[in-house]
């Protein structure tokens, strides 16, 4: 009875969510045909509103989250966020649930969030529209395997970053970067051999040309750690009910702090700033561990 009841609450949610996003829908299309139009003051005015859209779609949907389900979002370390300074966000990444996580915790408390998106999603419909229209940093990767056979393309997606990236530059935004590149399995951290418990091997280049674009522009790095009461938490799971608590721990880095100039040059600067990365994902782990364990214990 108790699990035919999260079904029906879990239904009962998607089916206000895909109202709301039906609903939003029409002004957003409208938005980003009308920035089709190559002058820069509209492009700059029709970017505006469509913030404010994707914020009202946002709020509707955490407000509806928060009233429907039970989860409570314990925030720890620092919080004095300002939506006049731009942030470059990393976190760890277990779910799709994390960018949900990442909007009830950030909305209307720093500029909206932009989050590098695998280029495939722009075909999503409507969802991959916005996205294209909100200039989220759209990335395409390729494999190993793919590069050996096409030489010409290695490099090119940390050009589109760059590219995306220097978008931002003269206006204040948020660019979230899930660093592991995909969400977590017990898979892939055995096929990658990671060194970690809870993650996966952080990927350098992504971050490293985020921060030599917008580094100087930038408030600071917000470092999210992201722990669920238990693994493979859903967003399915979220929208029925049975996920009571998230936590999320922030903390504030400095960019001067890190050694990500001259990435790019040599060897050694690429070698340091990897360094760097690996020991803040290996207190992230060991973070990740202490909630958990206390979680266990209480």
């Amino acid at each position: 009875m108790r699990k035919v009841k999260h079904i029906v609450i879990g239904v009962m949610l998607l089916i206000l969510l895909v109202i709301n996003t039906l609903v939003m829908a029409v002004p957003v299309i409208l938005c980003s045909i009308l920035k089709l139009i190559p002058i820069s003051y509209w492009q700059n005015t029709i970017g505006k509103i469509l913030v404010a859209l994707a914020t009202m779609w946002m709020g509707v949907n955490n407000k509806v989250s928060r009233i429907l389900l039970p989860t409570k979002y314990h925030l720890s370390g620092y919080q004095s966020f300002t939506i006049y300074s731009s942030y470059l966000i990393l976190s760890n990444h277990r779910s799709w649930l994390d960018i949900v996580v990442l909007q009830q915790i950030f909305l209307g408390k720093i500029p909206f969030a932009k989050f590098f998106m695998k280029k495939e999603l722009i075909y999503v419909p409507i969802i991959g529209l916005a996205c294209w229209a909100l200039d989220f940093p759209l990335m395409k990767r390729y494999s190993k395997h793919y590069l050996t056979k096409h030489p010409e393309k290695k490099g090119q997606d940390l050009r589109e970053t760059k590219h995306a990236c220097e978008r931002f530059k003269n206006r204040h935004v948020s660019v979230v970067n899930f660093v592991e590149g995909t969400r977590f399995t017990q898979h892939k951290r055995d096929k990658q051999q990671a060194i970690f418990k809870y993650l996966l091997n952080p990927k350098a280049g992504g971050v490293a040309l985020a921060l030599d674009v917008l580094g100087d522009k930038i408030r600071g790095i917000l470092n999210v750690t992201i722990v669920y009461p238990y693994e493979n938490c859903s967003f399915w799971d979220f929208l029925c009910g049975v996920i009571p608590e998230v936590d999320i721990h922030v903390e504030l880095i400095d960019p001067k702090t890190i050694p990500y100039q001259n990435y790019y040059d040599n060897e050694q600067a690429k070698y340091a700033f990897q360094v760097w990365l690996n020991t803040l994902w290996q207190d992230k782990d060991v973070l990740i561990e202490s909630i958990m364990a206390q979680k266990m214990s209480d």
